[in-house]
């Protein structure tokens, strides 16, 4: 166990403290890989990932925005848009059908 595991008395997914001979862990993401902080092993391996991944395009009305529409059209699951034209979109959001 390294010296920042043995050191945590607090669980920082159930923000409880550590009791006597339950297995602490490292927490990490893995979609970045950045360490979260220090973990019951139970609360680590019951932690979801949020089902939303938020992509942001700045100004995207003024580039071919219809293209990712067009392939997002190709994936099972709704499309909410609003558009600026046939060609255009303002905003647009992609919900996953699982």
């Amino acid at each position: 166990m390294t010296k920042g595991i043995s050191k945590a008395t607090v669980c920082h997914i159930c923000k409880k403290p550590f009791e006597a001979g339950v297995e602490k862990v490292r927490d990490h993401c893995h979609l970045t890989g950045k360490f979260r902080g220090v973990a019951h092993n139970r609360c680590n391996l019951t932690y979801k990932n949020p089902k939303i991944f938020p992509v942001i395009f700045h100004n995207l009305s003024g580039y071919d925005s219809h293209l990712f529409i067009k392939q997002l059209g190709k994936i099972k699951g709704d499309i909410d848009y609003i558009a600026d034209n046939e060609e255009k979109y303002i905003s647009f959001s992609k919900k996953s059908a699982c």
